[in-house]
């Protein structure tokens, strides 16, 4: 994957508003990006872009459910207009959800998959025209590292990170020939409000771990982007459990079913 620099890139960030996006959207302004963030928050976009303008530099902000073709329409449409045209996607935005399977519903499960597959699966085969006139083009995935092992109840979020982790594969090979890099950025768990944020049902009892901050993600992001990497699962205990799982399966089942 090719190596590139962030000033003078241009770039449309979902779930801009809070957590690993706000955090992304305020180094990519530090670092010379020009930035469109969307978000279902528009007071918080508000918010973020007086921030940074005043401090670092202009953000382009639009408002909105990244679910709604419309929206991501009108996401490229900006793009164009403000931005001159687009150099990097990054699917940010996420949903969480928690409880058993069998007691869920459909809705849930759905409304789970809406936000983290399916809106950025069509976000890039909507970005992908434009992406191709542009420099050095990146797709970058915010994934998890539960797209690589899944942990009870907590079904439906494996499910959509597991299915992002496969459409991110395919399409890494996919877009060679249009010159479009893709990377994946699997997080452990990340002190933000996604789990105050998240359907709430019945938890497990997997133990509570710290996070790391979503400024931490967001540095980390940024220099795999810059170095030009193909994935990258954050912090040691994320890159053992996903290792662990990998190399000992039948020993990660039995370890995760303790926690039901």
């Amino acid at each position: 994957m090719a190596k590139r620099t962030i000033a003078g890139s241009r770039v449309l960030l979902t779930g801009a508003s809070s957590g690993i996006g706000r955090a992304l959207a305020t180094q990519l302004v530090a670092q010379g990006a020009r930035v469109l963030a969307i978000a279902r928050r528009r007071e918080r976009l508000e918010e973020l872009a007086q921030q940074l303008t005043a401090a670092l530099g202009r953000l382009e902000i639009l408002a909105g459910d990244i679910t709604s073709a419309e929206l991501r329409d009108a996401a490229l449409a900006c793009a164009r207009e403000r931005l001159g045209g687009l150099d990097m996607l990054i699917n940010n935005a996420g949903s969480g959800a928690m409880g058993p399977f069998a007691e869920a519903t459909a809705e849930r499960l759905r409304q789970v998959m809406d936000v983290n597959f399916f809106a950025p699966a069509e976000m890039i085969r909507t970005a992908l025209p434009l992406l191709k006139s542009g420099n050095r083009p990146l797709v970058v995935n915010v994934s998890s590292v539960l797209g690589h092992r899944g942990v009870p109840f907590c079904a439906e979020y494996c499910a959509s990170k597991f299915a992002l982790q496969g459409l991110s594969e395919s399409l890494r090979a996919e877009l060679v020939p249009s010159g479009i890099d893709l990377l994946v950025v699997s997080p452990a768990r990340t002190d933000t409000e996604f789990f105050s944020q998240a359907i709430k049902g019945e938890q497990s009892r997997w133990p509570k771990m710290r996070g790391t901050s979503s400024e931490f993600v967001a540095a980390r992001t940024l220099s795999a982007i810059r170095t030009g990497r193909h994935e990258i699962v954050l912090t040691p205990g994320g890159k053992l459990f996903v290792w662990a799982n990998r190399l000992f399966p039948r020993l990660m089942d039995s370890l995760v079913a303790r926690y039901t």
